[in-house]
C-alpha cells in the first residue's frame, strides 16, 4: 500500500491568485494516488508501457496498456480488515521453524500442470497456511495472463480488488484476470519497496498471487518476510512499546496549498475553507477512513496530511489465531525510506513522490532507535526470491509481508488479490 504525493512545479512560489485556482479546481476533483483528476480524465488516462515490453511475445495486448482507473466492477471489493489484537502475551510468542517460501517445482506435476492443481488444491491451501508462502517454480501454465488466471481458477480462489483501488495506487494490467501491476516502472526501479502487508486500516486481502511474466535484467527480486518470526526478531522493549502504544500512518499528502504561506491576512480565512472542501472531496471519493491535518515545515512547505486511524502493530491470523507482525513501518516510515533511498525525486505517471510516514497511535514520533531496531530485524530476516518467467509466489497476507528489490532493465510482474 503506497499512497503518494504529486507536487505541482514551483508550488511554493504560487501567488495567492494562482493558488486559488488550485483550490477551486481541487473541489471538483478525484484523488487518485495523490494525483487529482476529474472523473472524465481519470477514465481517459492511459500510459503506454515501454515499447520493449509491448513487443514481447509474452505480453498480451491487455498488458501493453495500463490504466490508472483501478476500479474493476466485475470483482468484489477487498474484504474488511479482520482485526484481532487484544491481550496478546508477547512473552509466550514463539517463532515457527520454517523458511520462506515453501518451494514446489514443476516436476511434481509430471507434465500435466492443470491436473496437478486440481488434484492437490486442498493440500496446497493447507500448505500455504502452514508455510506462509509457496513458490511455484518453472510452471509453463502461468507464463501467460490467461494461464495465470487459469491457475488461480483451478485452485478456486476468489479475486478481489486492490485495497487501495479507490485511490488508484496500482495500475491495472488486466481487468479480465483481475491483475494489477507490481511496481515495474523504470522510474521506480532504483527504489527499494519496503516490506508490507497489502492492507489499509479498513480493507485487507486474504491472499495474493505474484506472477513473473518477464524477469528484470538484473535484480528486482521479490522479497518475503515472516511476520511471525518478526515478533521474536524485534527487540523486546521496542516490540512492547509499539504494541502497547499502537501506530498511525500518514497515508498521503495534498501539497497544493503552499501559496497560503504568502497569502497574508487571507490565510486564516482560506485555510479552514480549504480543509473543509478537501475533507468532503476525500470522504466522497476514497474508500478509506482518513483524517486530514495541516503540517508545515521549511522543507515540505504547507500541506494537508491524510492520516488513517490508530491501529495495532500486531494482529492475529484469521484462521490459526497466531499473532504476527502486521505493520507497514518498513515501507511507510519516511525516516527509513530516506535512509535507504535518499530524497525521492520526481517520478512519472500517477506515482510522483512517496511521502507516507508513521507515528505512534497518539501521533507522537517514534524514535530513530526503535525504527532502526525494526529495520535491522526486517533486513536480517528477508528472503530474496529470484522469480523467472511463469513462476508464481502465493502469499498468506495476514502472516507474511512482501516487497521488491531494486532492478535494472525491463521487469514485468503482476499480482492478483483474493478474498
Amino acid at each position: 500500500a503506497r499512497p503518494v504525493q504529486v507536487a505541482p512545479a514551483s508550488a511554493s512560489k504560487q501567488p495567492p491568485i494562482a493558488g486559488m485556482r488550485s483550490v477551486l479546481l481541487f473541489s471538483s476533483l478525484v484523488l487518485t494516488d495523490g494525483l487529482v483528476l476529474t472523473p472524465a480524465a481519470r477514465l481517459s488516462v492511459r500510459v503506454r508501457a515501454p515499447s520493449m515490453v509491448a513487443e514481447s511475445p509474452l505480453i498480451t495486448k491487455e498488458m501493453a496498456t495500463v490504466s490508472f482507473d483501478t476500479s474493476i466492477d466485475e470483482i468484489p471489493k477487498c474484504p474488511i480488515t479482520r482485526w484481532d489484537s487484544d491481550n496478546i502475551d508477547l512473552s509466550s510468542v514463539t517463532a515457527p521453524a520454517r523458511t520462506l517460501p515453501h518451494k514446489v517445482p514443476a516436476s511434481v506435476a509430471a507434465g500435466d500442470e492443470e491436473a496437478y492443481f486440481v488434484a492437490n488444491r486442498e493440500a496446497i491451501l493447507a500448505q500455504l497456511t502452514e508455510s506462509g508462502a509457496i513458490w511455484f517454480q518453472g510452471f509453463k501454465l502461468m507464463s501467460t495472463t490467461d494461464g495465470f488466471q487459469r491457475f488461480y481458477e483451478l485452485l478456486q480462489l476468489s479475486p478481489c480488488q486492490d485495497p487501495l483501488a479507490s485511490v488508484g495506487a496500482r495500475a491495472v494490467v488486466s481487468k479480465k484476470g483481475a491483475m494489477y501491476e507490481a511496481v515495474n516502472k523504470p522510474s521506480r526501479s532504483k527504489f527499494f519497496v519496503g516490506m508490507h502487508n497489502e492492507s489499509t486500516f479498513k480493507r485487507t486481502n486474504r491472499l495474493g498471487a505474484f506472477v513473473c511474466f518477464k524477469q528484470a535484467t538484473k535484480g528486482g527480486e521479490f522479497l518475503l518476510l515472516d511476520g511471525r518470526k518478526m515478533l521474536k526478531a524485534i527487540p523486546e522493549d521496542t516490540l512492547k512499546r509499539v504494541y502497547e502504544r499502537g501506530v498511525r500512518f500518514s497515508n498521503a499528502e495534498l501539497p497544493f496549498f503552499d501559496f497560503l504561506r504568502s497569502a497574508g491576512p487571507l490565510r486564516p480565512v482560506l485555510q479552514p475553507v480549504i480543509e473543509a472542501v478537501a475533507k468532503v472531496a476525500v470522504s466522497a471519493k476514497i474508500d478509506m477512513e482518513l483524517d486530514l491535518r495541516w503540517d508545515e515545515n521549511e522543507k515540505d512547505g504547507l500541506r494537508l496530511l491524510a492520516f488513517s486511524p490508530p491501529q495495532p502493530a500486531i494482529n492475529r491470523h484469521p484462521e490459526t489465531g497466531e499473532p504476527a507482525w502486521f505493520c507497514n513501518v518498513h515501507s511507510h516510515s519516511r525516516y527509513l525510506r530516506d535512509k535507504r533511498d535518499g530524497d525521492l525525486p520526481e517520478s512519472t505517471g500517477a506515482s510522483k513522490l512517496n511521502r507516507t510516514n508513521m507515528f505512534f497511535g497518539d501521533l507522537s514520533e517514534i524514535s530513530s532507535d526503535d525504527l532502526d531496531a525494526i529495520n535491522n530485524a526486517t533486513m536480517d530476516n528477508l528472503q530474496y526470491v529470484l522469480m523467472e518467467e511463469g513462476d508464481v509466489v502465493l502469499v498468506d497476507n495476514y502472516q507474511v509481508m512482501h516487497g521488491r528489490d531494486v532492478f535494472e532493465g525491463e521487469r514485468l510482474h503482476a499480482v492478483t488479490w483474493f478474498e
